[in-house]
This record gives structure tokens, sequence and C-alpha cells, in this order.
């Protein structure tokens, strides 16, 4: 990093340290500058100064107001992977995609040997060894760690009139087919070794992700719509 000012560089310098001056007047937490603890106030307050352009909304933090003007008004993913021709929105989402072709796990347990490609999956995961039962059963109560499990008791206990598709290599439940795609793609698709693309040598570990990068060379449309004769790649 690189500046002409004199005040940028003290403040990028502020990302590499841990210390936290700037403490909140109304709750413990406390930050590394003056900009990110008075947008942490407005939560307390509820003043939102970032008004969208396009419409009535209105955010906290000039990076929500960001976000919402991609997703909803521009359409705009400035995020691009360098390996296959995925973009995003969010820089947190291309790093968890850019994991699916290292095969890399940041996220270690240190109570057992799971790892995680990103911090929500790794605090889901602790809920098994803390037994906070967070997710309760809108019909009997009963209370369970985590949200799958849940949705499971709904449809084993309380759904006799909702379809159920199992998935075939674990006790899952599912209440659409298409859900059940969804979770082969995303929990029974690692691979340990990385599959390389022949054309390019891009590598994955995950199935599914290798498999919608091979539709980028061929440029095959497989998905057609039952409407109309549009057929897509993805």
């Amino acid at each position: 990093f690189t500046s002409v000012k004199l005040w940028s560089l003290r403040r990028h310098l502020k990302t590499h340290s841990d210390e936290k001056r700037h403490g909140c007047h109304l709750c413990p937490k406390a930050f590394r500058t003056a900009a990110l603890l008075h947008s942490h106030v407005n939560t307390h307050t509820g003043n939102k100064p970032h008004k969208c352009s396009e419409c009535d909304t209105a955010f906290v933090t000039r990076g929500e107001l960001a976000r919402h003007t991609r997703y909803k008004h521009t359409l705009e993913k400035p995020f691009k992977c360098t390996i296959c021709e995925y973009s995003s929105v969010e820089a947190s989402k291309m790093r968890r995609h850019v994991r699916s072709h290292t095969g890399e796990r940041p996220y270690p347990c240190h109570l057992c040997s799971y790892a995680s490609k990103d911090a929500y999956k790794l605090k889901r995961h602790m809920l098994t060894h803390t037994g906070e039962k967070r997710y309760e059963c809108y019909v009997c109560q009963a209370r369970f760690t985590q949200r799958g499990t849940m949705k499971i008791h709904v449809l084993q206990k309380h759904g006799e009139n909702v379809p159920k598709h199992q998935c075939p290599h674990c006790s899952a439940f599912l209440s659409r087919k298409s859900d059940l795609g969804a979770h082969l793609r995303n929990l029974h698709s690692y691979m340990e070794e990385a599959v390389k693309c022949r054309d390019c040598g891009a590598a994955f570990h995950e199935r599914h992700a290798f498999l919608q990068h091979r539709r980028t060379h061929r440029r095959e449309k497989s998905f057609r719509c039952a409407q109309c004769s549009c057929t897509c790649s993805q």
C-alpha cells in the first residue's frame, strides 16, 4: 500500500493492528477507527445516513448501501474469479468461491478435526459442542442445535402431507427434489484430490463447480425453458 497523504497511510496502518482505542459508550464494543465506531453507534440510535438514490431505502453504513445498489439496481458483480468465469457482488462470497478451487478450509474447530470453508459454518458446527439449542419446532416446541436437524424433525414427525426426499448418503430429509439436489452438491461432492480441467488447467475440489466450469468451454446449453425455445448454460 502506498499513499501521497500521511493521514491515509495512518488509517491503513490501523488495519494491521489489533488495537481498538475507540470504545462505544452504549455497549462494551470497541473499534480500530472513529469511522467504524460512528457507524456502530448508528445501529444503537437507528440513524441511517446512507440513502439509496434509486429508491427510498436507507442504510447504517456505506458498505450496506453499496451491496443494496448492486443487488437491487445495477446488478453489478465487480469481483471476478481469476480461474473461472464466476463473479460476485461481494468480496466475501468470492473468497468462499475461490476455496472451491483450492480446497482450503481455513476455519478449523479447536475441539475436533472439523474444518470449514467459511466462518458461518464453523459457528454452526460449534453448537454441536456447546449443546446450545437455538432452533425450535413450531409445532411441538422441541429444540435443536442446527436448523437442518430441526427441519428433519418437522418432516419426520409433523410432515404427513409433505413429500420427503431422503439423501442417499446421510440421514437428511428434504421437502423438495431441488433441495435434495442442492444438498448433494453442497455436502457430498467434495473431492480430496482436485480434478483439473483439460482445457485450461483450472483445478476444482467440488464436482458441481467443475461441471459448471466445463460448460464455459463447451458453451453447452443444457437447460431448456419449458415455455419457449430459450436455452442457457447456467
